[in-house]
């Protein structure tokens, strides 16, 4: 077949010019050259076949490896942070950060700059980066509640992507592609050292300016601490009124608006600035509201209105970052799309297979070192047996927040008075083996939440051990003072150990060995909670000798249950 329109413009191209010089032999190879393509490309349509060329077809698979080896670092960083976000936790927000950055990148990689050259340095650093996610991933997976840990595999696996990013198109795409990368630590949990401090600094200041403003209107209030005592009862601040999940969200929620309006640093500042300060003044409106709503209508009226007031707290510091990021935005400027040939680009094929193989056997070293290293489970090691023949023995009921906050799966906690006039309580948690929230219980301790609701730490006696049937069971005492009473509390947080295996002598809610756990192939293990808080005793002795003699009545060593 032959198209007569196109042959009007190749006789149009033979016709010789005036001038000295004869065109005629180079148009007629032009002639050939141009029949030759047009018969092909005619075929090709006839047919339904489009055959590309066998160097496109390279590239494009050379770029679906390359795609796929700068993907993996964050996926697999996105798989060992996700039993993190529990959707009762702080980090809930997390299951939302893969998508969005996900937005980001493909919107940048749209108006990307081009490539320039990069030096093989960015090879090496790549390879030095996919190194370093082998012992990350390994220590993650045995300390998940460990800060480092999680930061280690961040920094290698958004580092390793920057690096591939920098090999192929240089410097102008490590600048441009680092912000939608970079905002994935968004999901990282924060260091327990700066998380607890904000918190506890948060939840005392909702707590004094509630009491301000519930004064301000004529509603009589008293702090302690983190709690608010008004006429009908107590509200607790805790950590989710605090305001700290909505100010970790909000954090993450204003980077993304300050990229999706493109704004500049400045203001970038600006819009998380704002952000964070609606946050905060929102949930003082919110405890102020809860409070009122407790004086006049009862304080069980609090926890009908709790989860709703929190719902619009988090929606007006989302319309009003919203509406600040909008005002902000720059004038709208024409961009010249860029180039997507991807023709030309130097990706590397034999690396992108090679860190596709590594990562493939890092991953299945790592899970097959922990099935190797898991005992078969054989139950709990011991139980409590709870003193219900008591006249004044009654189960107290634990708030849903608080359980919420705990993500245990299981609780309970009663109070009685002892003969001789002491008053006892008890409080029992316990975690399940395999549940990765287990590690969230070594960030709530006698000298943490105790201190949050009003009381005030004395002496830190430091951690004995105390034998039960045998066993050695390490309690950690400390010595609060509540008002006018003095408070003698007993600790313990214990990792259970599977087989034949004895207790640990260790204080096990501080700093654990997270090599030795490694090592050890111990991960997600089962942990219980014990904590004792007795008053009415005239000295610490007393009090340490009465918990002594009391304790092999009230835990049963070996296996047990809990009604």
């Amino acid at each position: 077949m032959f198209c007569p329109h196109a042959f009007c413009f190749i006789k149009s191209d033979i016709v010789p010019q005036k001038g000295p010089s004869n065109p005629v032999v180079p148009n007629i190879r032009h002639f050939q050259e141009m029949t030759t393509s047009l018969r092909d490309e005619v075929e090709n349509r006839v047919s339904g076949r489009r055959v590309p060329s066998d160097g496109r077809r390279s590239v494009h698979l050379q770029g679906v490896f390359f795609a796929a080896v700068v993907a993996i670092g964050p996926i697999l960083l996105f798989w060992h942070l996700h039993g993190l976000w529990n959707p009762e936790g702080a980090y809930a927000y997390g299951w939302a950060v893969p998508l969005l950055a996900a937005f980001l990148f493909k919107s940048r990689w749209d108006v990307r700059p081009p490539p320039s050259s990069c030096g093989p340095g960015s090879v090496y650093l790549a390879m030095g980066f996919a190194l370093l996610t082998l012992p990350a991933h390994w220590l993650l997976e045995a300390a998940p509640e460990r800060s480092i840990c999680a930061w280690l595999g961040a920094i290698a696996g958004l580092g390793l992507s920057l690096a591939l990013l920098a090999r192929v198109g240089g410097l102008p795409w490590l600048r441009w592609f680092s912000f939608p990368l970079l905002f994935i630590l968004t999901s990282v949990p924060w260091p327990h050292g700066v998380e607890l401090p904000v918190s506890n600094s948060l939840m005392h200041a909702t707590a004094a300016a509630t009491v301000e403003i519930l004064c301000l209107i004529g509603v009589p209030s008293v702090q302690a601490g983190n709690l608010v005592h008004i006429e009908t009862g107590v509200i607790d601040v805790d950590e989710a009124c605090s305001g700290i999940r909505s100010l970790q969200a909000m954090i993450m929620i204003s980077l993304f608006l300050g990229e999706l309006f493109r704004l500049k640093p400045a203001r970038r500042l600006w819009l998380v600035g704002i952000g964070l300060t609606v946050t905060v003044i929102a949930n003082v409106v919110r405890t102020v509201a809860l409070s009122s709503i407790g004086f006049s209508q009862g304080i069980r009226a609090v926890d009908h209105y709790h989860d709703a007031a929190g719902f619009a707290v988090l929606g007006f510091s989302l319309l009003s970052t919203l509406g600040v990021a909008f005002l902000l935005r720059p004038a709208q400027a024409s961009v010249t799309p860029p180039d997507t040939s991807l023709v030309g680009l130097p990706f590397p094929l034999k690396i992108s297979l090679a860190l596709l193989v590594w990562f493939s056997v890092e991953e299945i070293s790592v899970e097959s070192w922990y099935r190797l290293h898991e005992p078969k489970w054989q139950g709990w090691s011991w139980a409590v047996q709870w003193p219900e023949k008591s006249e004044t023995f009654h189960f107290i009921e634990i708030p849903q927040r608080s359980l919420r906050l705990l993500l245990c799966d299981d609780a309970h906690a009663a109070a009685w008075r002892e003969p001789g006039g002491s008053d006892w309580s008890l409080y029992w948690i316990r975690w399940n083996p395999g549940n990765p929230e287990a590690e969230a219980a070594k960030v709530h301790r006698p000298d943490v939440c105790l201190n949050a609701e009003g009381a005030t730490m004395e002496k830190d006696l430091g951690t004995h051990l105390e034998a039960v049937g045998g066993t050695q069971i390490p309690f950690h005492s400390y010595t609060f003072r509540v008002g006018d009473k003095i408070l003698y509390v007993f600790f313990c947080l214990h990792e259970e150990r599977t087989g034949a295996l004895p207790v640990a002598t260790d204080s096990h809610f501080e700093e654990v060995d997270m090599f030795q756990r490694a090592l050890q192939g111990r991960r997600h293990v089962g942990q219980q909670s014990l904590e004792f808080a007795i008053s009415g005793y005239p000295s610490e002795r007393s009090a340490q000798e009465a918990f002594k003699a009391r304790l092999g009545q009230l835990i049963h060593a070996g296996s047990g249950s809990i009604p």
